[in-house]
């Protein structure tokens, strides 16, 4: 009797709650939950390739700037037999085939890993001292992260991110790599700005930092914590002000803030921390995310896009500020392979390595003065691996 009390309780508490709410706040809450899923990413053998540049850092060095400059694309010197690729915008990264790191472009409260906290640049790669391990590398802000064979991960740079989220750290920055305590089990970690996320090789979520959007669920601080609700994950993006993740069973769930309509639910707004299904994704094997815009690509080679559609970020043809909570399928595009973004600009790679991309045009080479509302082709000397920012790895041509 005194447990169905309580039940009763808890239910009418739950009805006023809801009747308090907005619309969209309702909306997500009575939001599908994501189905609980069983699977986990897959390792992928490493393909090297040499990295080109449209806006390379040394340009901007030998013109006495500080941020990007040049045209491209251009051979970043040195990087040959380059596995794994990372952008922060000013700071580029690139894992070579040995398992070394290497960076170039400004440094800023660690930003290169080496030693150096205050400005300063390195127009040339140079390689970041101690790391002969490493798998992939990621950026999160000005912060960058190392997963290393083993599954654990080394940071440095920018204050909170590098430290794993302990709160005496916000006033701290880290110049060297060193361990993410309590890390382990790692496979990727999604790009980001204010929170890292990452992807464990048991297909679960693990994440710390900023929480202002309940990226990190619904709590309180910003320590390392496993992300409930989710599992059997196999591709995670972060889009701004929410988390995307695929699932092997090929759905899509997301959570955090829906005002961009990036958990697929209207009307548009609210948030939660518990993730939710985003209606109408089907066979979605990788998920992208940029600056609040989304993407997933199906086992067809289909691209969806949903979010905030401003400079043409949809890929529909609309360059005016708008919100689709809808994925809808990028026209005009042939079957992609590997699909990536930055900001909003969307990417995606076809199955003969050519490049194709759609948005605000920052980092895609001769469209970088406008915006290109639809999928265009970018020229590259063979085909293309990855992107990130203004960089591309690129394979030898067969």
């Amino acid at each position: 009797m005194i447990r169905a009390s309580r039940r009763l309780v808890t239910v009418v508490a739950a009805v006023l709650g809801l009747a308090g709410c907005s619309a969209a706040d309702r909306a997500v809450l009575l939001a599908p939950p994501c189905r609980a899923g069983a699977g986990a990413p897959q390792p992928v053998e490493p393909v090297s390739g040499t990295v080109y540049a449209w806006k390379p850092h040394f340009a901007a060095a030998q013109e006495g700037g500080a941020g990007i400059g040049g045209a491209g694309p251009e051979v970043v010197p040195g990087w040959s037999d380059v596995v794994s690729l990372a952008s922060s915008g000013f700071t580029t990264y690139a894992v070579r085939a040995d398992g070394t790191v290497w960076v170039y472009g400004l440094g800023h409260l660690g930003s290169l890993g080496d030693g150096e906290l205050a400005r300063h640049s390195a127009p040339a790669p140079q390689q970041v001292p101690g790391i002969s391990d490493a798998r992939s590398v990621h950026v999160v802000g000005s912060a960058a992260f190392v997963v290393r064979a083993d599954g654990t991960v080394l940071a440095w740079g920018e204050g909170l991110l590098a430290h794993g989220g302990t709160r005496d750290s916000v006033r701290d920055h880290v110049g060297s790599p060193r361990p993410v305590d309590g890390l382990t089990g790692v496979h990727a970690i999604a790009p980001g700005a204010l929170t890292a996320l990452a992807l464990r090789t048991d297909g679960t979520v693990a994440g710390w930092g900023i929480n202002l959007t309940d990226v990190l669920g619904d709590r309180a601080d910003t320590s390392l914590t496993t992300v409930d609700g989710v599992s059997g994950v196999v591709s995670l993006a972060s889009a701004g002000g929410a988390v995307v993740a695929a699932s092997a069973e090929g759905g899509v769930c997301a959570w955090g803030n829906n005002a961009h309509g990036l958990l697929g639910v209207t009307p548009t707004g609210g948030q939660t921390g518990r993730p939710v299904e985003v209606a109408g994704l089907v066979d979605v094997v990788q998920v992208a995310g940029g600056s609040d815009v989304a993407y997933a690509r199906d086992r067809h080679g289909g691209v969806w896009a949903w979010g905030r559609g401003a400079a043409g970020a949809l890929g529909d043809g609309q360059a005016g500020d708008h919100v689709s909570a809808v994925p809808t399928r990028v026209a005009d595009l042939p079957p992609a392979r590997w699909i990536g973004a930055t900001g909003l600009t969307g990417y995606a790679v076809d199955a003969d390595g050519g490049l194709w991309a759609w948005g605000s045009g920052a980092a895609i080479g001769r469209y970088a003065a406008g915006s290109a509302l639809t999928p265009v082709r970018i020229p590259l000397p063979g085909p293309v691996l990855a992107v990130s920012g203004s960089h591309a790895l690129v394979a030898a041509p067969a």
